[in-house]
């Protein structure tokens, strides 16, 4: 199927990808808002449909999906979707991928039996789809291109360092230490624990901020989706509470996903220092450059409430951070 049948089969604007672009020649980096209240309804195709927009390269390739999986618990949440995990996996085969890997080094969990098990995910299952525990196991050295932890190296798990095409799938929440936690931030669960302890002790020395720069320098990571279908504020990434938002953040370039996640959320990118510091490497920091589709991110504004340490990072007005 070429993209042009895949078009008129699967349909146009499902979800809203058609309704609103923020047509400005020069915003080189596209960014896809969805509308997606619950993800009850399925909108794999939806999805699908996107990364072809995106030109993502996905037939015949291995894929891996990296979700946030850092601690489970049943009543807060924590981690991404399961249904989001399993509709993006669902997406790729459907774009015929040669096999798509859920993986994941929980910063706390030291097993992911809880996510394989998943009943969500087994039933849905198909031989393509594998789950794997990147905390055990071999890595694969990577000379680290980033400047700020010294680090002369990471120690990547080797299905991630062994995929074609790497997806991000965080949680859109608030973290105690950083402010916020989202596609970059979690590229920390690609990191065994058998090398780097639990929760990653060795980034934590080097500086968190630091590491997760570091990090994106080093690893090519070709896609984010970020879940903000419900998101975490206060004591993240772990301890807050459950913020409704409604929304699918999903692109190409990361730092631009992470920054409008962020500036829905209420904050603006460039006080985060982590983000800010990104911005002299990547481009995205700034919203000018950014190319907004589907639904325009002020639909979604709403402030999380987060930590007094980051409260400075808040605007006034979410308006004011688009």
């Amino acid at each position: 199927m070429n993209r042009r049948e895949f078009l008129l089969l699967s349909g146009l604007g499902a979800i809203g990808l058609g309704r609103f672009t923020s047509g400005c020649s020069s915003r080189s980096l596209p960014v896809t808002i969805l509308n997606v209240p619950d993800l009850a309804k399925d909108v794999h195709l939806d999805f699908a449909r996107i990364l072809m927009e995106d030109n993502l390269a996905i037939r015949g390739k291995r894929i891996l999906l990296k979700p946030n999986y850092v601690e489970y618990h049943p009543n807060r949440p924590i981690t991404t979707d399961i249904r989001l995990i399993r509709q993006v996996a669902e997406a790729c085969l459907h774009l015929d991928a040669k096999e798509v890997i859920i993986a994941e080094a929980a910063g706390h969990r030291r097993d992911l039996w809880h996510l394989i098990q998943n009943p969500d995910l087994k039933e849905s299952s198909q031989p393509k789809i594998r789950c794997i525990d990147l905390n055990h196991g071999t890595a694969v050295r990577m000379r680290n291109k980033g400047p700020y932890t010294g680090l002369p190296c990471f120690y990547i798990s080797e299905p991630v360092a062994h995929a074609d095409v790497v997806i991000s799938l965080p949680k859109m929440k608030t973290h105690h230490w950083v402010g916020v936690t989202l596609s970059m931030k979690n590229l920390f669960g690609t990191l065994p624990g058998i090398f780097y302890g639990w929760p990653k002790n060795l980034l934590h020395l080097r500086g968190i901020e630091n590491s997760i720069v570091d990090l994106a320098l080093t690893l090519p990571v070709h896609y984010a989706i970020v879940d903000g279908v419900i998101g975490m504020e206060g004591d993240g990434p772990i301890m807050g509470e459950a913020k409704p938002v409604g929304s699918v953040v999903m692109g190409k370039n990361l730092l631009a996903v992470d920054c409008t996640a962020a500036r829905i959320m209420g904050f603006d990118p460039s006080k985060i220092p982590y983000l800010a510091t990104a911005g002299a490497h990547f481009p995205g920091l700034n919203e000018r450059n950014i190319f907004y589709r589907g639904e325009h991110p002020k639909r979604f504004a709403t402030k999380f409430n987060c930590l007094p340490q980051f409260a400075r990072a808040q605007g006034a007005s979410t308006n004011n951070l688009f």
